[in-house]
């Protein structure tokens, strides 16, 4: 660890690989408080990592401390905020293994790093982890059967890929019975970007839309599929990817909750995505129809939000239908940064 900046709540800690295990956590805290919290990790690179704190420090020592546990971590530091009392040499170390002064960002911006200025970059919180081969199955939101698309809606998310897989599904609304299929967002076997719904909920009078070129691997990406009134779209990072006019809209049926990272309609056969998924909703508004800058902060909740899942507090849905999700011991949500 070289380097540490604050900027109101927000710190950025500055070292090699700080976080490269998925099962390490980070703590902080007073130096002489008995309990040590988790702070929000909001954004991560190789030479950095960004937290968010549930308050500003003020002048004192404070402990930081990054591993499984705290009694057992891998990195164990003192922070010092403005404090002139405390003279930084070796004998204020204590048990951990250094002490460093905090840069203070917002007294001293001429030391700090020009991107930590750049808050919008600090986009990376909670996401949902879905691996196929460990036994991942789609977390389903409850209450959400009568969330049905119209003439004009956007579905969209934040997804990082590692592998293409046969199904590939982002978000669904599909029962296995015979007029029970709505509409669904996926990432097929050749990673092509695929917008489905069903006319009547049969696969026989069904539209399809799939992109020419596949969704990057192994980087976040912001995908989203809108309608406008029968003129489809999907984009890709802010780009138009695909897009053709049609005269049909998915049917309302109301049998099946939605489904995301996988589809919860047949045993045995999830269908489930190889990636991690963030900020997915689901509007009845056309957001998108001309190329756009991504979205760099996550989504506030408005009136035409039918659903949006975080994932920073699990499964809580922050949309005007349904209910939250209840995860299960096959869904896993971890930060985003940690990819």
């Amino acid at each position: 660890m070289l380097k540490v900046e604050m900027k109101g709540a927000r710190l950025n800690v500055y070292g090699e690989q700080l976080l490269n295990d998925p099962e390490h956590r980070i703590f902080f805290g007073a130096d002489d408080a008995a309990y040590l919290f988790e702070p929000r990790l909001v954004d991560q690179n190789d030479s950095r990592i960004q937290l968010l704190l549930p308050f500003q420090p003020i002048s004192g020592r404070y402990k930081l401390k990054i591993g499984v546990t705290r009694g057992d971590p891998v990195v164990d530091v003192i922070l010092v905020v403005d404090d002139s009392r405390v003279v930084i040499d070796h004998s204020t170390i204590g048990t951990a293994d250094a002490i460093l002064s905090v840069t203070d960002c917002q007294r001293n911006k001429a030391e700090c790093e020009v991107e930590l200025a750049d808050e919008s970059r600090a986009f990376c919180g909670m996401s949902a982890d879905f691996d196929p081969y460990q036994g991942s199955q789609a977390i389903t939101v409850s209450q959400t059967q009568e969330l049905h698309l119209d003439d004009s809606y956007t579905i969209e998310a934040r997804i990082f890929l590692r592998e293409y897989v046969r199904g590939g599904i982002i978000v669904d609304k599909y029962s296995g019975s015979g007029r029970g299929r709505e509409y669904r967002l996926s990432v097929g076997k050749e990673g092509l970007l695929r917008a489905w719904f069903s006319i009547d909920g049969t696969l026989s009078k069904s539209v399809a839309l799939s992109t020419e070129n596949p969704v990057p691997k192994n980087r976040w990406v912001h995908i989203a599929s809108t309608n406008e009134e029968g003129q489809l779209r999907l984009f890709i990072d802010g780009q138009v990817a695909a897009e053709k006019k049609v005269n049909a809209r998915p049917a309302q049926l109301g049998y099946q909750n939605i489904a995301i990272g996988g589809n919860n309609c047949c045993r045995g056969y999830y269908e489930v995505l190889n990636g991690l998924v963030d900020e997915v909703r689901i509007s009845n508004k056309t957001r998108y129809r001309l190329p756009f800058e991504p979205p760099a902060k996550e989504f506030k909740p408005d009136a035409h939000t039918l659903l949006l899942m975080h994932f920073s507090e699990a499964g809580k849905n922050d949309g005007l239908v349904g209910g939250d999700a209840n995860l299960s011991s096959f869904n896993t949500i971890r930060s985003c940064a940690v990819s």
